[in-house]
């Protein structure tokens, strides 16, 4: 993102600022009608997009906004306010354009779109959205199975502008709703300094141990990236850190990075908060996030544990003990963090939405630190300034992680809608299941196959978001549940962050710890073999998924923890 001055700087302070109210006013006293909520949010969203994400790598290092940057913003507002002016016309016949300007908005912000989706995740989304709009209009000249009858620009356009099918849809509404307010209540966790408080907290449980510096790595990875919900955020703000610890005790560059890397990307499917995708899993398949959450905790755990042993004893044979940590914890630092996660997962278990225990975990946050600045300095003046800094910083901060979340979805949007209007996601499935034919265990092959390449050039979220729509329904149509269906791509999608040749948080962690990438990637695969292992045994035996009878599920954690154990001393 361009650090912006002088002028621009302040218009999108303001901009930031106006989204951050606006997503916290809907999530505390409720949402507008889908729409006019999704068209108010790409409004802010889209525009910021354009002032601060360039065009261009070169750009990155210039501080001011090109005046085509500008124009494109403008545009940006002006077809989304406009989808808020006509939305009682289109309400009652969306199958109709109103006039001429219609159909230019339509195609307009479907490209602007695309771009601004290049410009927050790279080339992947519109050169699918690209493939599918050549597949809906002309999808007479395409062979056998993959033929079908060509939709006309109306139908196309109309199904993505005017309709909740389309730019408007599911994915919009997720980065319009709950993954807005937690990107806001994970901003201010992390503005509180969250990644300092969970580094010493790991050091206060395992530095001490052996290997106890890339136990404290993996600990405080793990922590952090629950609230994070992104690998490679986590790298950066644990990694430059443990990184340097870790290579000062004696393990090299290599095994420094994929330590970080492994850690980090653990933390997205470690509950009780996990990454933005176990939000999209649970409004996908209809279930909530804490049915989610005690499904996935058993596999997340044995994640960590295959990579604790496996540090173990690597570190034993290295001879790399640890010295702890003589910095004490304060309370306040401590309550700063903990209480508004309690407050977070209190509101889930009474029944709360997520985005209504977001909404309320932040504003418990808010007060908590402002309490901690009155205990600090009892001027009420100066107790009133920093909090108004700190909410500052966290409409920024906050905004930026909105920013990035929704720019891959709303193009993934465009995907999906096609993929759906053309019936491409039905005949994917036919196909993996036909060449598996009908067996589990081949389909689920190809499935880890798909996820990892999609893994390669997307974030994880986006790459579930997209395996979601294509794999979990032929896995589905073999018998699985829906939960384990979805949390097997998830699982596979989230990895990617690890697995080469393409691999996020490996580079990032890499180029902390002026390693290797390739090494680095493929040490990191060996610490996480249970992540390649563990999806197909619940996939087998949902007891690790804690579902079933007691008996069962004590059988299928003991033997999974007893096998993640002896792959561990392999590794």
């Amino acid at each position: 993102m361009r650090k912006l001055t002088g002028f621009w700087r302040h218009v999108v302070t303001v901009l930031s600022v106006a989204l951050v109210i606006f997503q916290m006013y809907t999530s505390g006293f409720g949402v507008f009608p889908d729409i006019i909520q999704r068209s108010v949010h790409l409004f802010f969203v889209l525009a910021m997009l354009f002032l601060m994400m360039p065009a261009t790598k070169k750009q990155k290092k210039s501080n001011q906004v090109p005046w085509y940057d500008v124009v494109l913003a403008v545009i940006c507002m002006i077809c989304t306010g406009y989808m808020i002016l006509i939305y009682n016309q289109i309400l009652w016949d969306p199958s109709q354009w109103i006039n001429g300007f219609d159909r230019i908005c339509a195609v307009v912000l479907t490209v602007l779109i695309l771009e601004g989706s290049r410009r927050a995740v790279g080339l992947t989304f519109p050169i699918m959205a690209i493939f599918f709009l050549i597949y809906a209009a002309f999808g007479e000249m395409f062979p056998g199975v993959w033929a079908h009858k060509n939709f006309t620009f109306n139908q196309i356009f109309q199904n993505l502008y005017h309709t909740t099918n389309g730019i408007w849809g599911q994915m919009v509404g997720l980065s319009a709703g709950m993954l807005a307010m937690f990107g806001i209540f994970g901003a201010i966790l992390s503005v509180t300094g969250g990644s300092q408080t969970f580094i010493r907290l790991a050091q206060k449980l395992t530095g001490k141990t052996v290997g106890g510096p890339g136990k404290v790595s993996l600990v405080a990875s793990g922590l952090f990236g629950m609230v994070s919900g992104s690998a490679m955020a986590n790298v950066v703000a644990t990694g430059t850190f443990t990184i340097p610890m870790m290579k000062d005790a004696g393990y090299s560059k290599e095994w420094s990075a994929a330590i970080s890397a492994v850690g980090s990307t653990g933390g997205q499917i470690m509950p009780p908060i996990m990454g933005a995708g176990a939000f999209i899993m649970a409004q996908l398949i209809g279930v909530s996030y804490l049915a989610i959450a005690k499904a996935a905790i058993i596999p997340a755990l044995l994640y960590y544990m295959g990579a604790f042993v496996a540090l173990h004893y690597l570190s034993k044979r290295l001879k790399i003990y640890g010295e702890g940590c003589s910095e004490k914890i304060q309370l306040m630092e401590f309550a700063i963090i903990f209480v508004p996660l309690g407050v977070f997962v209190g509101f889930l278990a009474f029944g709360y939405t997520v985005t209504k225990a977001a909404f309320y975990a932040t504003v418990v946050a808010v007060v908590v630190t402002a309490f901690s600045y009155f205990l600090a300095d009892k001027n009420a003046v100066v107790v009133a300034k920093k909090t108004g800094g700190l909410c500052m910083e966290v409409a920024t901060s906050g905004a930026e992680s909105i920013l990035s979340m929704a720019g891959l979805l709303a193009g993934a949007q465009i995907s999906i809608a096609l993929i759906s209007q053309t019936g491409f996601g039905v005949k994917l499935s036919t196909l993996i299941v036909s060449i598996g034919g009908n067996h589990l265990f081949l389909c689920l092959l190809l499935s880890m196959v798909v996820c990892f390449i999609l893994g390669m050039g997307l974030p994880p979220t986006a790459a579930y978001v997209l395996a979601a729509a294509i794999l979990a329904p032929a896995l589905i149509s073999l018998g699985l549940d829906p939960m384990v269906a979805h949390l097997f791509v998830f699982y596979f999608s989230t990895i990617g962050a690890i697995t080469p040749p393409v691999c996020a948080a490996v580079f990032l962690a890499s180029g902390i710890a002026d390693s290797n990438w390739l090494k680095t990637g493929g040490l990191s695969i060996l610490l996480a073999i249970p992540a390649f292992v563990v999806p197909f045994t619940f996939a087998y035996n949902e007891a690790l998924m804690l579902n079933g009878d007691i008996v069962n599920m004590l059988s299928g954690v003991i033997t999974g923890a007893i096998g993640v154990f002896f792959i561990g001393m392999a590794v």
